[in-house]
């Protein structure tokens, strides 16, 4: 014969243990949040760095894309690599659907390089490895 205090007894350790999975789950989608903090480069407006006078490698894409987060070491080393003579900008696509819509995205990630004057002279859709950047860049007299 099951009892009251024969169920509760059973059903005690099974709360137990989805309390336990729903506590882990939880720190694992917190830690995973923060590894996907956007690039500091995300918080440079491309507006403000078209006017003035250097080239610039606008990357649209979103954190959480995978070629987007393969790309974004890449574009960081660049930005340090050729500090002053290039603006490097990453444009967070859900944040800035307007200039998406704008300059006609419709992969991620794109880059678009622009001239001095804020002119595209050219752009790719998906990954681009970092020495097909360098070309590109000297390409536009970036050394």
């Amino acid at each position: 014969m099951v009892t009251r205090k024969n169920t509760i007894s059973r059903i005690c350790p099974l709360v137990l243990a989805l309390l336990a999975l729903l506590l882990i789950c939880a720190c694992q989608s917190k830690s995973a949040d923060s590894e996907d903090e956007s690039s500091y480069l995300a918080s440079i407006p491309l507006e403000r760095v078209l006017g003035n006078g250097k080239p610039t490698l606008a990357e649209f894409g979103w954190r959480k894309c995978i070629p987007c987060k393969e790309m974004r070491p890449i574009l960081e080393q660049l930005d340090v690599e050729y500090k002053g003579k290039i603006n490097v900008v990453i444009i967070e696509i859900p944040f800035h659907e307007d200039l998406a819509a704008k300059y006609g995205i419709r992969f991620m990630p794109t880059q678009i390089f622009f001239d001095s004057n804020g002119k595209e002279v050219a752009r790719n859709a998906g990954f681009l490895p970092k020495a097909q950047i360098i070309a590109q860049l000297e390409q536009m007299g970036v050394r």
